[in-house]
């Protein structure tokens, strides 16, 4: 059946199919079946093991087009998964894109919305190959929705579940600049212009926030190392994707709030905003960086191995306890009970 409505801004849902398909790039050889069949159909490589992980995002809840271009949503759309991926230790292969749009959408957001996917998986050094989808009308708001396939060699999936007491937790990158770019740019809509912080001072957090970039090829090197016994990407915020581990590895955890690492500019915006620094970082969701709980014995030899081959730094913020030692942050204000900070659908 034919999605549309009368006077949409949109032509029919195949010429909308018709014009997608007509700017996707050739797929990989893997693909025996692509964009117009009824279902793809793909030649898995010898010896790896498929991943699978999807991520929607619905308009006014995950994203803001206040705040970030059609471009900038399908970067961090596909982002999301590809961060999936690179948390297992995978590389992304094969993408499907399910879209529902108000009859007010255009043909241009849509195109621009494919070109920030793509341009996502071109910066992240791994293209992939949209091999179908699904495309339906709604008097909703939009809602995205992609899946994503990647491989890993099967002894090198990295799972939460595999961290041991003694293990040191690392994390990739920097924290908190996803959060604050994001309370720039409320500051910047709800606040007159000469109270509200400048943002065109902090257009690196602003990146950060709008077009993060998945560690997918930090991902596959650390789960390649034999130090690393369990990891997760930060997307839900530092603490509570902390305690993921700590629950399914059933191990204690000691997060070091002065350990965790932010960005100078970060903590200028956080300044002007009057934001906890360390609070802000362990709130911050969608930062896409990567978390590992690490063998105390390789962690100085990794974070020299993946700065030199990725440019990435590893800091670590804390160890995994036994179970019975519970979970918790110290920092200057003395030791307390760590708790799940980040956003949480249904939460209320």
């Amino acid at each position: 059946m034919e999605h549309r409505k009368e006077g949409a801004g949109l032509p029919g849902e195949f010429e909308v199919i018709r014009r997608i398909g007509q700017g996707l790039p050739e797929p990989d050889p893997s693909v025996l079946l692509g964009v117009g069949d009824d279902a793809a159909a793909i030649t898995p490589a010898p010896g790896m093991t498929t991943l699978l992980t999807t991520d929607t995002f619905v308009e006014g809840v995950d994203f803001d087009l206040d705040f970030s271009s059609w471009r900038q949503i399908g970067w961090k759309c596909m982002a999301a998964n590809f961060s999936d991926i690179a948390a297992m230790g995978g590389v992304p292969r094969h993408a499907l894109t399910t879209l529902c749009l108000p009859s007010h959408r255009s043909m241009e957001d849509v195109e621009a919305l494919y070109a920030g996917i793509h341009e996502l998986a071109r910066h992240a050094g791994h293209p992939v190959s949209i091999v179908g989808g699904d495309l339906s009308s709604t008097d909703g708001p939009t809602v995205i929705s992609i899946t994503v396939s990647g491989e890993a060699a099967v002894e090198h999936i990295t799972r939460r579940s595999g961290a041991r007491a003694g293990d040191i937790l690392c994390v990739t990158g920097h924290l908190g600049a996803s959060e604050t770019g994001l309370r720039l740019l409320r500051a910047a809509r709800e606040q007159p212009a000469a109270e509200s912080p400048a943002t065109d001072r902090f257009e690196g957090v602003l990146r950060r926030h709008r077009t993060p970039v998945p560690r997918v090829r930090e991902g596959v090197l650390l789960a390649e190392s034999g130090w690393v016994r369990a990891m997760i990407d930060v997307s839900d915020g530092l603490s509570s994707d902390a305690l993921h581990v700590g629950r399914d590895s059933r191990v204690g955890l000691n997060l070091d709030g002065n350990a965790l690492p932010i960005a100078e500019e970060t903590r200028r915006a956080m300044e002007e905003l009057r934001l906890d620094p360390v609070g802000t970082a362990l709130e911050s969701g969608e930062e896409f960086e990567l978390l590992c709980a690490v063998a105390p014995e390789g962690v100085e030899r990794l974070a020299a191995e993946l700065a030199e081959r990725t440019g990435t730094p590893m800091t670590p913020i804390g160890e995994c306890l036994s179970a019975d030692r519970g979970w918790a942050i110290t920092d200057h204000n003395g030791s307390r009970p760590l708790h799940p900070k980040g956003y949480e659908h249904f939460s209320g």
